[in-house]
């Protein structure tokens, strides 16, 4: 992540999301390994990601990896996974973990696919005792930013400057920004 990266926090004491699967897919979990992991990284690198399953595989918490399945086709056109990451670049967040690599494929997107594979990933975070669980998203990415915030995350404030750049976001997304609903780590 750059340092421009925008980091979302998920609330302390807001209940975790409900996982509701579209009609017409299923969601597991994966093991990264055969077909999966082919699919994943194809998802990845569709997604702008310049990595592999080998560079979080060993962070990702068990049963903490999920992908979105096709029921008709049986074709893998989501994951997200649920890693162990405390430290995020230069900023601390205690016990931290981390909702990474969200990826669905272009023609399946739109479906709601997104917000179930954030909500398994952030269920599987908090059902494993995280103290911090947050995401990382470079600042272009506004849909993924719409993604998280509707989701339920909040912005991070790390210093000042970051109050600015939120504003800037929510006057992107065409939505309201109220300053209080930002978080701090």
């Amino acid at each position: 992540m750059s340092e421009d990266t925008r980091y979302l926090l998920w609330p302390n004491g807001l209940r975790p999301p409900d996982v509701d699967v579209p009609d017409g897919y299923a969601l597991r979990t994966s093991k990264l390994a055969g077909r999966d992991r082919e699919a994943i990284e194809e998802l990845l690198e569709t997604g702008g990601w310049d990595v592999g399953v080998e560079a979080f595989r060993d962070r990702v918490l068990p049963n903490g990896s999920f992908v979105a399945v096709e029921r008709a086709t049986n074709a893998v056109v989501g994951t997200c996974s649920a890693v162990h990451n405390p430290n995020a670049g230069d900023h601390r967040f205690p016990f931290g973990g981390a909702l990474a690599y969200l990826v669905v494929d272009p023609a399946h997107r739109r479906e709601g696919l997104g917000r179930a594979l954030a909500a398994a990933a952030t269920r599987r975070l908090l059902d494993a005792g995280y103290d911090s669980v947050r995401v990382g998203v470079e600042p272009d990415r506004y849909p993924a930013l719409a993604l998280y915030l509707n989701a339920g995350y909040a912005p991070c404030i790390i210093d000042e400057n970051d109050v600015g750049r939120w504003r800037d976001v929510f006057d992107h997304l065409g939505l309201p920004f109220d300053p209080e609903r930002c978080l701090r780590p």
